[in-house]
């Protein structure tokens, strides 16, 4: 073989080994960019997931501390407005009368406007009472409560616009029993405390439901293992 020849051969075997290295470094680098993107994406995802499971645990926390704060408002409500009863109301108004009353010398005084007149106030008075207290109780209600169901709303469109339907169907359980409280603000003692009681069960109910979906373990206290 001639020297042209094998140089020839030797150009053609240098250019095919680096062309052929070309190609397995970019095989190599495009296997290695593949597994790169995997891996990103997997951070990615994990990283929504997590941010996902923040935020599943804040609306959470936050819907529970909303309706606990509507409990204590109505609590808060029934207990300053106690006394305003529809016995010491009726009470109230029997006393206003006895003492504007007039004590008639004779029948005739009865139907005397001037002798009347002082008890007609009285029964205007009484009157204007009862619409000030029914409008006391009234802004007492929307200024509390208001704010309150507002907050508890706002956290319930949040959660029940998400794909957790676990959870958005133990809100859909509890928001009935959070209306029903506050709707029932002129009730009486018993049936206030029976829907007090519902709600507070319901918001248990709703709290076990969260931490299985989140797969949280709740830790049982020692008493309650002794009662056990």
């Amino acid at each position: 073989m001639s020297q042209t020849a094998q140089t020839w051969l030797i150009v053609a075997a240098t250019l095919g080994a680096a062309i052929l290295g070309g190609i397995l470094a970019y095989i190599a680098a495009a296997r290695q960019q593949r597994k790169q993107a995997e891996r990103d994406a997997e951070a990615r995802r994990e990283q929504y997931e997590r941010e996902d499971r923040m935020r599943l645990e804040q609306g959470i926390a936050e819907i529970l501390a909303a309706a606990q704060d509507i409990l204590l408002g109505v609590q808060a409500l029934r207990q300053a407005h106690a006394r305003r009863t529809l016995p010491r109301y009726y009470l109230r108004i029997a006393a206003m009368l006895l003492r504007d009353l007039p004590v008639p010398g004779k029948w005739s005084d009865l139907v005397d406007p001037a002798k009347v007149r002082p008890l007609l106030a009285t029964a205007l008075a009484a009157d204007r009472y009862q619409l000030d207290e029914s409008r006391m109780i009234a802004l007492d209600a929307t200024t509390v409560l208001g704010p309150k169901l507002n907050r508890y709303f706002a956290v319930v469109a949040l959660l029940t616009l998400g794909q957790d339907r676990k959870v958005t169907t133990a809100i859909r359980e509890l928001t009935p029993n959070v209306v029903a409280l506050t709707q029932s603000f002129g009730a009486r003692k018993r049936e206030i405390e029976r829907l007090e009681s519902d709600l507070q069960k319901a918001m248990e109910h709703f709290r076990d439901v969260a931490d299985e979906h989140l797969g949280n373990t709740r830790q049982e206290t020692p008493s309650a293992g002794r009662d056990k």
